[in-house]
């Protein structure tokens, strides 16, 4: 079991990570695509180390529904990052790879944007008085049930389009 001061390191090193891959995205416009492609690969590397170390806790509330983004943003970066992708922007991969599976579309842009929501999500989250458990236990379970598959996919399509 880790111990608070164990957690709030942890929790310090999530937020330095999930802030540094938010401004990268944030960056986008001032990037030529490749530098943007390499800054963004390795923000989402980091991102995923310190994600992996989110100790599993349970939450000391049961949660808010907090207001999402309005759809007009969300769209209009995944609109703005397809543009800066480009012709690599589509990819195929197995959804789940436990089973044997046709391959679906993916989107470095959609990926991005759905990495990029939930985290200015619960970073504001943060900012609005969350008990600290109820925040980890929702950033591990992100992690774990949503972004971090958009993240994965993502960085093996950006991998495969430098090897190529």
């Amino acid at each position: 079991m880790q111990t608070m001061i164990d957690q709030a390191e942890l929790m310090k090193r999530f937020r330095a990570a999930a802030t540094k891959f938010i401004a990268v995205v944030d960056s986008a416009p001032q990037l030529e695509r490749e530098a943007f492609l390499a800054s963004v690969s390795r923000s989402m590397v980091e991102l995923y180390g310190a994600a992996l170390f989110l100790p599993p806790v349970k939450p000391d509330t049961n949660g808010t529904d907090e207001p999402s983004f309005p759809a007009d943003e969300e769209d209009e970066l995944h609109k703005s990052l397809r543009e800066k992708i480009g012709a690599i922007d589509v990819y195929w991969e197995v959804f789940d790879t436990t089973a044997k599976q046709e391959p679906v579309q993916g989107s470095l842009a959609g990926d991005i944007s759905e990495i990029y929501f939930d985290l200015k999500q619960n970073l504001r989250r943060e900012e609005t008085g969350t008990p600290k458990s109820d925040l980890l236990f929702d950033w591990r379970l992100d992690f774990r049930s949503h972004w971090g598959r958009h993240l994965l996919g993502a960085l093996k399509a950006i991998h495969h389009h430098y090897i190529e």
